[in-house]
Parts: structure tokens; C-alpha cells; sequence
């Protein structure tokens, strides 16, 4: 019998080597093989990305800074304001991100510009993910509301029911939030890529857009969330450099993105590694 143990152990750490160690296409190799090709990519290029991340935090000061001039009775009406303005802009961030990725000519400013030219695809974009994701949205409202029934039955009686019966709408209630909460964020890591997508590939529609982004993504969205995860690390020591390493630690999240973009497209380095190590 302990043979037997040990066998399958033994076995068992060998299937592990080769899934993770001695394929180069393991989630943990490859993040490291994306932060890699970030650091070279952004060598020689760290203050531009810098001062491109500036001048965006700039632009929302500056609409912050505006918006507190205004009465509170106008702050929802300027808010949404900055909602709708708010995408088109970090649609022109990705596309300033790529060019940099892709050594084109770019400024600090240029995101500006680009955005919105490219207003509707924006927004076209953003539609059609929220199309794509309003499953697990209605059951996550769905879910609210019975936790907030459950809970309006526990501290009224007289409104309806039992507190045995508020227990059953709050157990139930929380069960539907956790699992929609779990679909929201699955779901949502297929639209990852939208935007650098649509960057990439200006000619497709906004659907189409949504639609690559969802076939690229498709069995690899453990390995995204492995990269952006390889983060965490450096973005609490931005936080204690009140905010100042986020200059620097955003285009380098951004352009690893894009690098696992490229490998999803098999078009960079680390995917044609990967395919001769198989």
C-alpha cells in the first residue's frame, strides 16, 4: 500500500513538472515571460509612459477640479458627465499604450485625440460587453433584492412572514450573490482584450471587437488573472508612495497586458517559445 502511495505521489509531482515547469506555457513561466517583455519593451521609453499616465490623472484633476465649482444640485449632472467622458478616454490610454508597445510615434496628450475620434466605437464597445454580461448583472440585482426582502422581513414582522422565513430569503439572497459575483468576474475577464482589440484591429465593428476579445480569451483567463495577480506586489508599494509609483507601475501592467495579448495572438516571442517547447 505504501508503495502504491508513493508511486502516485511520485507521479503525481512529475505531471506537475511538465504542466508547469517544463512547458514554457505554464500560467506562472509565462506572467513572468509578460513582465519580461513589458521591461524591455518600456526600456528607454519609462518617462514617456510616465508622462503619459500623468497627463491622464492631469485631465481627470482638472474635470475634478471644474466639477467643484458647480452648486451640489448640479454634482450628479457633472458626474455623469464624466462618466460618459470617462471611456473614450481610457479607450485613447490603451490605444497610446499599444503604439508605445508597437515603438509608434506618440505623445503625452495623444490619447485625447484619439479617443474621441473614437467616441462611438467606445461606447459601442462598452454596450456590447454590458449586452454580454447582463446574465449574471440581472441575477446579481435579483439577488439584491432578495436580500433586501429578507432582511426588511427580519426587523419588520408585521410587513410579512417569520423571522424563520427571513432566514430562508437571506441564506438564499447571499447564495445567488456569491454565485453571481463569481459569473460577473469570469464572465468579464472574456472582454479583457476589447479595447487593445479594437486598438489593434481599427477596421472591426464594435460587436466584432467583443467577439474576438471573447475568442482569445477563451482558456485563457486563469493565465490573465495570473498576470495581473503577479502584480499585487508592486502596486501596494505604490500605495505608499502616495500614489507617485502608479506613474510608472500602470504602462508597465498595460504593456504586459498587451504582450499577453500578442501571445494570445501568436504573434510575439513568448507564444513562438512556447510552441517549440511543445
Amino acid at each position: 500500500m505504501s508503495n502504491f502511495v508513493t508511486i502516485y505521489i511520485d507521479n503525481y509531482f512529475t505531471l506537475l513538472y511538465h504542466i508547469f515547469i517544463k512547458r514554457k506555457g505554464c500560467i506562472f513561466m509565462v506572467s513572468s515571460d509578460f513582465r519580461k517583455e513589458a521591461r524591455e519593451n518600456l526600456s528607454g521609453k519609462w518617462g514617456k509612459a510616465a508622462c503619459i499616465t500623468l497627463a491622464y490623472a492631469f485631465i481627470f484633476f482638472i474635470l475634478g477640479l471644474i466639477q467643484g465649482l458647480f452648486p451640489d444640485s448640479m454634482q450628479s449632472l457633472l458626474s455623469l458627465v464624466v462618466s460618459i467622458i470617462e471611456v473614450p478616454l481610457a479607450f485613447g490610454l490603451i490605444i497610446s499604450f499599444v503604439k508605445l508597445f508597437n515603438d509608434d510615434e506618440i505623445k503625452a496628450f495623444d490619447f485625447l485625440s484619439s479617443g474621441f475620434s473614437n467616441f462611438g466605437k467606445s461606447w459601442g464597445i462598452t454596450f456590447q460587453i454590458f449586452l454580454k454580461m447582463l446574465a449574471p448583472i440581472i441575477l446579481m440585482v435579483v439577488a439584491v433584492l432578495i436580500l433586501a426582502f429578507g432582511a426588511v422581513q427580519s426587523i419588520a414582522p408585521l410587513v410579512s412572514g417569520s423571522s424563520s422565513t427571513a432566514s430562508i430569503w437571506l441564506l438564499l439572497g447571499g447564495v445567488l450573490l456569491i454565485v453571481s459575483s463569481i459569473w460577473n468576474i469570469t464572465k468579464s475577464y472574456y472582454y479583457q482584450l476589447a479595447y487593445i482589440v479594437a486598438a489593434e484591429n481599427p477596421e472591426l465593428s464594435a460587436k466584432e471587437t467583443v467577439e474576438e476579445s471573447q475568442k482569445l480569451m477563451t482558456g485563457k483567463r486563469g493565465k490573465l488573472f495570473c498576470l495581473q495577480l503577479s502584480f499585487i506586489g508592486w502596486a501596494i508599494l505604490a500605495v505608499f508612495t502616495l500614489g507617485i509609483g502608479y506613474l510608472w507601475l500602470t504602462p508597465y501592467i498595460q504593456l504586459a497586458i498587451i504582450a499577453f495579448y500578442k501571445f494570445a495572438c501568436g504573434k510575439n516571442e513568448v507564444n513562438n517559445d512556447n510552441s517549440t517547447n511543445e
